[in-house]
């Protein structure tokens, strides 16, 4: 094992360690406060003042809680966004399993080649919706006309002309006839 592939392996091991022990105060959280929808009916109480939410909060959290996971969760608190919780672990889950499952590959195919500004701004679109964990393959097919497809993964985003028309045709009906 190479220098580099040590490091890797105690960085992977080391943010797994880090992800399992916050995701497990979250969830610790959560479900405290499953247990107990009177009391978030009440942390949700606008009209009750922050501190006070804020204490009853602190009364379901064990005492030795990450302050990381304490802070997360006074936000989500002061915005009215505790109900979410639930979904931000899921969330948090499903990046995770994307982490691991390697690079997800890219393939946009464009009638013209993508100027390089073009890319970035795609590439962070893309990064901010399916994670960072992307790999780009750029192809030119003249025959889309313009617009681009998109596919990642398993999921396709077809935005071409060509499939625009296509749709259009359909709608109005016209029939295609070949000669």
């Amino acid at each position: 094992m190479t220098t580099g592939d040590r490091a890797t392996h105690y960085a992977t091991a080391l943010y797994e360690a880090a992800f399992e022990r916050l995701i497990g105060s979250l969830g610790a959280a959560a479900q405290a406060l499953a247990d107990r929808p009177a009391l978030l009916k009440q942390l949700g109480a606008a009209d009750t003042e922050f501190a006070s939410r804020q204490a009853a909060l602190d009364g379901i959290l064990a005492k030795d809680v990450d302050p990381v996971v304490r802070n997360f969760l006074y936000t989500l608190l002061q915005r009215g966004d505790l109900p979410l919780l639930d979904d931000v672990i899921t969330s948090l889950h499903a990046r995770l399993q994307r982490a691991e499952s390697g690079p997800v590959q890219v393939e946009v195919v464009t009638a013209v080649p993508v100027a390089e500004d073009q890319r970035q701004t795609l590439e962070t679109r893309l990064a901010e919706q399916y994670g960072a964990n992307l790999t780009y393959e750029y192809k030119v097919d003249p025959a889309i006309l313009g617009g681009m497809i998109v596919r990642v993964g398993d999921k396709l985003i077809d935005g071409s002309v060509a499939s625009r028309l296509a749709a259009l045709k359909q709608t109005l009906g016209v029939a295609t006839t070949e000669r």
